[in-house]
């Protein structure tokens, strides 16, 4: 709206200063038009008579302007009597608006009838000038004509002056009073424009003031929730200490006796085979089995445990591969071998990992333990392999295979990383550990029927970021 106003102001200023201006040239060629009118009644030279006339077109000219704004004609007709009247160009659209919107006001409307009444003068001017050129050209004017000529000239610029100063006078009083309105609805304007600052300045105070205290408050309440974490994170510390005292008295209170009768049995195998008691050497040779793995299965249950209650992000040296995949097919190969099944290690012999070594080899054993148990005079192939970001095990054996629905049951059990249900299954427990162990090492698994029966299960565990194998 300010500036709104403030275009108006100077353009009623503009337009008004143009009405000035145009009033000054309207002046000047009047009196300049009289002044060469009185040489050439003295001296009857044309050069003056030729002055007379240009002269006084000039406030014809604004004559004819306004006719054409009471008229309301074509603004080109408009600007031409304005041009007459040897007004400034850029100022003809300005002087037209104003007169359009300010014709019904008290002081315009005094001012156009000054104008209107110096316009009938300069008409009875052009008259006396064209009787003057009549009664020279007929060699009728005398003295006494010319001095009566003289009288009525100096009438005329006495009532034109007149005309004048009114028209300025009216047009500046009701500028000068336009103003003051416009004036007036700036400091109005200018005081809304402030309250509205202050009002906002006020409010967002207010919100900061608030907001400040909300920080306040959740500081404090992030304070006390560091406080509760500090003491949790003790508590945890404590726990996790309790638990290794715990892991590792059951890995001295269940595992040496487990060793111990795994010793015994062995013990009792090589006796009874000397003395070829089949009977009994069936008998020893079941208890050193079953104690042997009891002995493992109760060890990697003590390493799941401990890779919970320890770091899960454990960081060591490049491992190889095949060693460890060699030291469980030598783990299973008797086992397998009273089967009638032969452990088949495809990995090759320069593969190397730093992947959680624990983990990978918990992994590795109850999948081959899986496989062992279920084939019978046949073969187990185990293996693994790399590509730039991923290293793949394999375990794959020609046993009596995995049922559809187990597949099925594994896949979508491990798609919807539950690890509540994981350990809930009719299936037994070893491939659950496996499932829980891939979500900590965020790796894959898929299982496969191959054509020639038996069960192909393939594990993808990927590298981290900036970690290589050599």
């Amino acid at each position: 709206m300010l500036i709104v106003i403030n275009f108006y102001t100077i353009k009623t200023l503009s337009a008004t200063r143009a009405y000035v201006n145009g009033e000054s040239h309207y002046s000047k060629g009047h009196n300049i038009a009289t002044r060469n009118l009185i040489n050439y009644i003295f001296t009857y030279k044309k050069e003056y008579w030729t002055k007379f006339k240009s002269n006084l077109d000039i406030p014809i000219g604004d004559a004819k302007a306004r006719m054409a704004l009471i008229k309301n004609l074509d603004t080109e007709t408009i600007k031409q009597g304005f041009r007459e009247g040897h007004n400034e160009e850029d100022d003809l659209n300005d002087m037209i608006w104003l007169f359009k919107n300010f014709k019904n006001y008290s002081f315009f409307k005094k001012a156009i009838i000054e104008w209107e009444s110096g316009d009938v003068l300069n008409i009875k001017l052009y008259q006396i000038g064209f009787d003057v050129k009549k009664k020279i050209d007929n060699n009728e004017l005398d003295y006494e004509t010319k001095i009566q000529i003289l009288e009525q000239l100096d009438e005329i610029n006495k009532k034109i002056s007149l005309k004048q100063d009114a028209f300025s006078r009216y047009l500046g009083e009701g500028t000068r009073q336009v103003n003051n309105y416009l004036l007036l609805v700036n400091i109005f304007f200018t005081f809304i424009i402030i309250g509205s600052i202050s009002f906002y300045y006020s409010a967002m105070l207010q919100k900061i003031i608030k907001s400040k205290q909300e920080l306040n408050q959740q500081k404090e309440q992030l304070e006390a929730i560091i406080n509760d974490l500090e003491k949790t994170k003790q508590d945890l510390s404590t726990e996790i200490v309790q638990h290794k005292k715990i892991i590792g008295t059951i890995s001295h209170d269940i595992r040496s006796p487990l060793k111990y009768i795994q010793l015994i049995a062995k013990h009792l195998c090589t006796n009874t085979k000397k003395t070829k008691n089949e009977v009994i050497f069936k008998y020893a040779n079941s208890i050193y089995k079953s104690s042997l793995q009891l002995y493992e299965f109760t060890k990697t249950l003590i390493e799941y445990s401990k890779i919970y209650i320890e770091d899960r992000d454990y960081d060591q040296k490049i491992y190889s591969v095949y060693d460890l995949i060699e030291d469980k097919k030598v783990f299973f190969e008797d086992i397998a071998a009273n089967n009638g099944t032969k452990i088949i290690n495809k990995t090759p012999l320069k593969l190397n990992s730093d992947i959680n070594i624990r983990i990978v080899s918990i992994i590795i054993h109850n999948l081959l333990d899986n496989a062992v148990k279920n084939t019978n005079s046949g073969t187990i192939e185990i293996g693994a392999q790399t590509d730039s970001d991923k290293i793949t095990y394999w375990v794959k054996d020609t046993g009596s295979g995995m049922s559809q629905d187990i597949i099925d049951y594994y896949t979508n059990l491990f798609k919807n990383r539950d690890a509540e249900k994981l350990i809930l299954s009719t299936y037994g427990i070893g491939l659950h550990l496996v499932l829980e162990l891939l979500i900590i090492l965020k790796g894959n698994i898929s299982f496969s029927n191959p054509t020639n029966g038996g069960t192909t299960v393939t594990i993808d565990i990927y590298f981290k970021p900036n970690k290589s194998l050599s």
